[in-house]
């Protein structure tokens, strides 16, 4: 089944002193749009924007004798929402009491204590427990099956108390330690934590685009690099983040310069320099784009 998914940057109109437009990440299908209310400063004209649109493509007014229509309802995923702020999820409380019938809300979070009563009345809550050991042992060994390569159960034993319960931290210290060394040995580490750490590293890089910036963004590659991450993980990540951020337009010629240091880097903390390099590189291709994007 395909989904369509697509992760782009999504332009929405701001009135306020004076009328401009702010570019927001989003991931999205035709049924649907993702968001992190909490991550995203714009956070709030891209709500809006997104409701209005979906609002004005629902005005469609049945006849009365279609006793068979059906709305088609489009469906918005908010993550983070217990992290939001107040005047976020005040918003989101509005959309659901003007925009109910145009669009459907999935709020994600980890502890609905943090969300307001007056969003959570308009709730239907379904918690999720977290997965045990052995759920999250039988998701790897059948990974690694599918995958065609070897792993003992012991070592997934390893790696899925280790997560303490995260799924994804699980698959994820799974694919560190299969790229750092195979066949795999029961003292090798499991490093857990890593996709978090390059992701905020992503968002930090495109916050401050400065020289100075390249010497903070040194340290945290080079302790990853020590921790035993393999270098190819870091710079896939790397550009997974980056590519979110950038225009279509930019898109190739970032994917060209993954495949130009991907075949360049060497293994271990030596891989350090070549890391510096792309990402001084994708700052230069930022730029770029940044100072070609016109406002209106």
């Amino acid at each position: 089944m395909k989904y369509m998914l697509s992760h782009d940057l999504r332009h929405f109109q701001i009135q306020e002193r004076r009328p401009m437009q702010v570019v927001v990440p989003l991931t999205s299908s035709p049924h649907h749009a993702e968001l992190n209310v909490n991550l995203e400063a714009n956070a709030k004209y891209a709500l809006m924007g997104l409701v209005k649109k979906i609002s004005s493509e629902f005005e469609v007014i049945p006849e009365v004798s279609n006793v068979n229509f059906k709305a088609k309802y489009k469906v918005i995923v908010f993550y983070e929402v217990d992290k939001a702020t107040e005047n976020i999820q005040h918003l989101i409380k509005w959309i659901m009491d003007c925009y109910g019938d145009a669009c459907k809300l999935i709020l994600c979070c980890e502890d609905n204590a943090e969300i307001l009563e007056s969003v959570k009345d308009h709730c239907k809550i379904i918690k999720v427990d977290a997965p045990v050991t052995h759920e999250i042992m039988k998701v790897l060994i059948q990974i690694a099956r599918k995958e065609d390569f070897d792993l003992p159960m012991s070592f997934a034993a390893k790696i899925a108390t280790k997560s303490k319960q995260n799924l994804r931290k699980a698959i994820m210290a799974l694919e560190a330690c299969k790229a750092h060394n195979y066949p795999f040995v029961d003292d090798q580490p499991v490093l857990l934590g890593w996709e978090e750490v390059l992701v905020e590293l992503a968002a930090e890089i495109l916050a401050d685009l400065s020289p100075s910036r390249l010497y903070f963004v040194r340290g945290k590659l080079q302790k990853l690099l020590l921790d035993f991450l393999h270098p190819k993980l870091i710079l896939e990540k790397l550009v997974e983040q980056f590519l979110k951020r950038v225009e279509a337009s930019s898109k190739r010629e970032i994917y060209y310069w993954l495949a130009y240091y991907n075949k360049r880097l060497p293994t271990g903390t030596s891989a350090l320099l070549k890391l510096e390099e792309f990402v001084a590189k994708f700052v230069s291709i930022y730029r770029k784009c940044s100072s070609n994007r016109h406002y209106v």
